[in-house]
Formats: structure tokens, C-alpha cells, sequence
């Protein structure tokens, strides 16, 4: 039909869009505890992860990571007690925005020594993929994909920088909450690798973009030699 090449150029628009669509940012929702050395958790079966019970959070803010595939990257460098010297250098090493708390007074410049911090979120998890957090102190990470809640990680003891990995047998979005406790004075770690593999904005534009010079270019091709595109 006369309109089979033009239908087929909106179709490709229409689909970048869609992709863009769904994509999505790494944003999490964090509270932290000082000097509160537990428990730190309570499980029960079928519903979400209680923290510290009855205590309330010394502050709470929000993390937006800007490196793609990486929600965690938090790290304070010194060494010892003082090297635990700032909640808001450690959520922001990474290049992160933090908002609700900052580097000028209250808790954004406590000493995270014996500390608490919790974050939670959603991310895409593939199925069989395997998916690291390093820590250099106790971490505990609990998924839910709408089955329940279940264990990924339990390493309550560490005392220097390890891997702890996990994998899921079934791929999508889970809610998670991920509890580390800062003890026995810095350096301070917590990172992740392979996290969130959904696409920036950028990149699914970055696609569409490429399918419609390909899509231009056939109809270029079938112009030129004469070829007519039905619908």
C-alpha cells in the first residue's frame, strides 16, 4: 500500500517510545540508626522485614544512583574510629544525590561507628544471574517478588571487605531490603555489581534512533529499485 513505508517508520517511533517508557532510575529509600547494635531484624513468613522494633530511625533520606547497573556504591575510606566520620560522605562516594540529609549539620555528619543503615527499593533481577554486594561488615539482604519474602544474604560477622552473592530463580522486579551495620570502625563498604540491568533513558533513545535510520534506509533501498512494501 502507498502508506506501508510511512506505517512502518511510526511503528518503529512508537516502539522506542514504549521502551522508553519503562524505563526507570535506581532510587532508594534509606533510614539510618545510630548507635544501635540490635536486633536488627525480625522475619516473619509471608510479610516485609522488621527493623529495629520499636526504635525510631535517627534520620531518613533518599538515594539516587547514578551509575547504571550499581545501586550500591557507599564507602568511606579512612581507617578506625575516626574513619566512620560522616553519613553523607558514605551514601554520596559514589558520585549518588542524596536528599534529606546534607554535609552542613544534624545527621548527615554523624560518625556512622555502630551504626545501622537500612535501604529499600525495587530492582530487575535476572533469572541465574548472579549479583554481588561487598561489604566489610554485617549484611542482610531480604528479596520479595510477590512470592513472599525470602533470604538472599545473611553475613552478619564480617569484619574486612567480602563478597557475598546470590542468584534467583525466577527473573522480574523485587521489592528488597538490604541492613548493614557499621561496627569496629572504618574503612566503611557496601557495593553492588550487576544490579538493575534495565536501560537508562538515554540508551533506549539512543535505540530508536538506530531503528529509524534503518528504517529509512530500506526505504531508501526499496525506492530506489523500484520494490513496493505491503502492508
Amino acid at each position: 500500500m502507498k502508506y506501508s513505508k510511512l506505517a512502518m517508520v511510526g511503528a518503529v517511533l512508537a516502539a522506542s517510545m514504549s521502551f522508553t517508557g519503562i524505563a526507570r532510575a535506581n532510587t532508594l529509600s534509606g533510614a539510618y540508626y545510630d548507635q544501635y547494635l540490635g536486633p536488627y531484624t525480625t522475619l516473619s513468613l509471608g510479610s516485609a522485614p522488621t527493623t529495629a522494633p520499636g526504635v525510631a530511625p535517627t534520620a531518613t533520606f533518599t538515594v539516587n544512583s547514578n551509575s547504571l547497573g550499581t545501586i550500591f556504591n557507599f564507602k568511606l575510606p579512612g581507617t578506625g574510629v575516626a574513619g566512620d566520620w560522616d553519613l553523607y560522605n558514605f551514601v554520596t562516594y559514589g558520585g549518588d544525590s542524596v536528599t534529606g540529609i546534607n554535609n552542613v549539620s544534624g545527621p548527615g555528619t554523624d560518625n556512622i561507628n555502630n551504626g545501622v543503615l537500612v535501604f529499600t527499593g525495587n530492582v530487575s533481577l535476572a533469572a541465574g544471574a548472579t549479583y554481588d554486594v561487598t561489604h566489610d561488615d554485617g549484611a542482610i539482604l531480604y528479596l520479595n517478588n510477590g512470592s513472599g519474602w525470602v533470604t538472599a544474604i545473611n553475613a552478619p560477622g564480617a569484619t574486612a571487605a567480602e563478597d557475598s552473592s546470590f542468584t534467583v530463580g525466577t527473573g522480574g522486579t523485587y521489592s528488597f531490603e538490604l541492613i548493614y551495620a557499621e561496627v569496629n570502625g572504618g574503612p566503611a563498604v557496601l557495593s553492588s555489581t550487576n544490579f538493575d540491568t534495565t536501560p537508562e533513558p538515554s540508551s533506549l533513545i539512543l535505540l530508536g534512533t538506530g531503528l529509524l535510520g534503518l528504517a529509512f534506509a530500506l526505504f531508501r533501498k526499496n525506492k530506489a529499485s523500484g520494490l513496493v512494501l505491503n502492508s
